[in-house]
């Protein structure tokens, strides 16, 4: 009897030992079942992102999408041709073609049609107005769908012309100018030594970026330019910066000097390896502006008088309000006697600039106070970036979609009969510029009129 208790007992431990190994077996395989199926869940969703942020950067560089996925690109950025739409509809007319920067042209089936060219000899005026239609070739070229017919005119002058397209526009609800805004001649090409075109300067950009980190990056503000050009609104803006900050061990700030040995002029990109960069701007606006908002720098300016298409993604912060955010107090300033078109913000957590005072009195204060807040800087330095770069809107698929956008827009409120445009078809750009290519070569000997001097290396622009 004992000895068949003791088998008995030892066939229950044996089977118990069995059962508990399988359990444990079974258990291991289904953690790992398990383990497997949520490492792949999280592959998945992982995969899933990485294709969506593919698709989206893919987009960017697109320049043949529809208004539909433009809109849903850029969702923001055609707040100037919407603004210009809600004035109404106006009879256009035709304008003298020999009115200083005017070119006239139609669009008819996706085609560009030039009606007139102002008689200009001026290197920079033809290189402009050259560029401005090889931009509205290419978005009618590269657009998925009908553009609709229209007449229209541009000038490149600073001085905004009425019913045109142009560079800027007053930055004031009181206008009485239709002024269109249109994009710079820059998104195609700067013919300046050390410029080129916006993809290969955004690249250098890019590249800078990429290894200079915002503590490696220079804690003075720079600028560089020349003193006599001056809004009006701010006749010795330039003359004054350059008074509060020109020569000071906290500041990279100097006019623009050519001699013999040289100049200390900087290469565009070269702003971007300081942590503020000041903006001025010239007779209207400064060609300069879309380059430094590509970089992740605080972008520090007088009140803009005048706006341009990347003007509007400026959320400045006024400095005396952003002083009295951390309990200090700087003396008042005059407040503009009209309303702006671009509002300000007030709490800096929102800005991604910072306007200081135009006789840059305030400056020298501006920069301590950032540099005691280095994490205020960093955050408006990133948000301006952000919004110029990573959102796209630097980008040439942005370029189109602004072009195609103004084309529908003007189309939609100006009216063409009754404006003296008679019958006249004009002539295709694609002949247009090949006729002027070869007229500028015979009337240069070979040498196109818009070559001119220029001083080799860097580069600054007015």
């Amino acid at each position: 009897m004992s000895v068949l208790s003791r088998s008995i007992t030892r066939t229950a431990v044996l089977s118990t030992l069995v059962f508990v190994l399988c359990a444990i077996v079974l258990f291991s395989a289904d953690s790992r079942d398990h383990q497997r199926a949520h490492h792949g869940r999280q592959s998945h969703r992982h995969a899933v992102s990485s294709a969506k942020s593919s698709q989206a950067e893919k987009a960017l560089e697109r320049m043949d999408l529809t208004e539909a996925q433009c809109n849903n690109a850029f969702p923001s950025l055609n707040i100037p041709i919407q603004d210009s739409v809600a004035r109404g509809k106006f009879v256009f007319n035709v304008s003298d073609p020999e009115y200083k920067g005017l070119v006239q042209g139609r669009i008819r089936n996706n085609q560009l049609y030039v009606l007139s060219v102002a008689p200009d000899t001026v290197p920079d005026i033809l290189h402009q107005r050259t560029a401005i239609l090889q931009q509205i070739h290419r978005a009618l070229l590269t657009a998925p769908e009908r553009v609709p017919d229209t007449h229209f005119a541009f000038v490149i002058n600073d001085s905004p012309k009425n019913n045109s397209w142009t560079f800027a526009r007053e930055n004031k609800n009181s206008s009485s100018y239709n002024t269109w805004l249109m994009p710079h001649f820059g998104f195609w090409s700067w013919e300046r030594d050390g410029l080129g075109t916006m993809d290969d300067i955004m690249q250098r950009i890019d590249d800078i970026e990429r290894v200079r980190v915002w503590d490696e990056k220079l804690a003075k503000p720079v600028w560089r330019g020349t003193v006599w050009f001056n809004p009006l609104a701010y006749p010795n803006l330039r003359k004054d910066l350059v008074k509060q900050a020109g020569g000071k061990a906290w500041a990279n700030v100097q006019a623009l000097r050519k001699s013999s040995a040289g100049d200390n002029g900087l290469k565009i990109e070269d702003f971007c390896k300081h942590k503020y960069v000041v903006y001025t701007e010239g007779v209207t606006y400064s060609g300069r502006l879309p380059y430094h908002q590509a970089c992740e720098s605080v972008l520090l300016t007088a009140p803009l008088t005048y706006l341009t298409t990347t003007a509007y993604w400026i959320k400045p912060i006024n400095a005396d309000v952003l002083f009295s955010s951390f309990g200090y107090r700087e003396a008042s300033r005059a407040k503009p006697n009209v309303v702006p078109l671009l509002p300000t913000v007030k709490d800096w957590r929102e800005a991604n600039a910072i306007y200081i005072a135009p006789d840059s009195s305030n400056l020298e204060s501006t920069i301590a106070l950032l540099e005691k807040n280095p994490d205020v800087a960093k955050r408006i330095a990133r948000s301006q970036r952000s919004t110029a770069v990573e959102r796209g809107f630097l980008r040439p698929a942005a370029e189109v979609c602004y072009w195609r956008a103004l084309i529908r827009g003007w189309a939609s409120v100006a009216e063409i009969e009754g404006g003296g445009w008679g019958e006249d078809v004009g002539e295709r750009f694609e002949t247009w510029i090949v006729k002027q290519v070869v007229a500028s070569q015979e009337s240069g000997r070979g040498r196109t009129r818009w070559d001119s001097k220029h001083t080799k290396g860097t580069q600054l622009v007015s």
